[in-house]
């Protein structure tokens, strides 16, 4: 999830089930069913793009813009990688107030997105050269994680740690945001809930899952455009004032609209026309 106070999802949303093995929730004998099974897919089909995929999304606030979507089969430190590659590129470029979940493999895929190699040093001293130049972080980088823990199905504990930026700045951020009083990754989660809802093709345990991984990200970014342009957010929505909106109390925006990308709700008719 991706503050957008500072100029810029995420966070992983899983097509099984999203709890880990190792994580005792309610949920723990299926996803072992789950995992199992992948396990017992042949290479050949495994290369073939056979098996779970994990959906990752980097959401921008307060707007609630869906910036980029990913997919991919394992949340490695290589997919971690590519998916901030693409948040980079389809935002400024500037380092974000990044929220996420305890994933370890963000945290190398922001150092190596947000940061610079160190040059060498005129004189080398003692000692053998470093394989890999030093990285020099961005310093307007900010990045928490949540850590919650569960049992009998319920979250009974939240962990919340800074990896990157200090405290003040990280709540001076949420109070311009408006968003919540603490570190949370509750938007982007309920954003996930709203994907699977829309997508068919992530739906649990129906004959609608996706056959094709090209066809399971171009689904994602449709739905993705259409819930950014199309669909109006009720949370967005502004009260007018004065008397040329008699008769009408709110003003619906799209996520679009509230990032300032349009000034207008499109249509579908719209959407599907438009090109660069």
């Amino acid at each position: 999830m991706v503050r957008s106070s500072r100029p810029p999802s995420g966070g992983g949303e899983p097509q099984a089930d999203p709890q880990l093995a190792s994580d005792p929730g309610a949920n723990r004998r299926a996803v072992d069913i789950h995992q199992k099974k992948s396990r017992h897919i042949p290479d050949d089909q495994a290369a073939e793009g056979v098996g779970d995929y994990w959906v990752w999304r980097a959401i921008a606030l307060p707007s609630r813009l869906r910036i980029t979507s990913y997919i991919s089969q394992e949340r490695s430190e290589a997919a971690a990688s590519t998916f901030i590659q693409y948040l980079r590129a389809s935002s400024d470029g500037q380092a974000p107030f990044f929220t996420s979940d305890k994933l370890p493999a963000y945290i190398a895929a922001l150092v190596a997105n947000y940061s610079v190699a160190e040059s060498p040093p005129v004189k080398r001293g003692r000692g053998r050269p470093r394989k890999e130049p030093k990285r020099i972080i961005d310093q307007r980088l900010c990045y928490a994680q949540v850590d919650k823990r569960r049992a009998g199905g319920r979250v009974v504990e939240v962990h919340r740690r800074i990896i990157f930026g200090t405290a003040q700045e990280i709540a001076a951020i949420i109070k311009a945001d408006g968003c919540g009083s603490q570190v949370n990754t509750a938007y982007v989660e309920r954003n996930n809930l709203t994907m699977r809802q829309n997508v068919g093709r992530l739906v649990r345990k129906t004959l609608s899952f996706s056959k094709s991984e090209h066809y399971l990200q171009r689904h994602i970014e449709l739905e993705d455009a259409i819930y950014n342009f199309v669909k109006p957010h009720l949370s967005l929505r502004r009260r007018w004032h004065g008397e040329e909106h008699k008769g009408r109390k709110w003003e619906q925006r799209t996520p679009a609209m509230a990032a300032g990308l349009t000034d207008h709700i499109w249509s579908i008719e719209e959407l599907l026309e438009f090109h660069d």
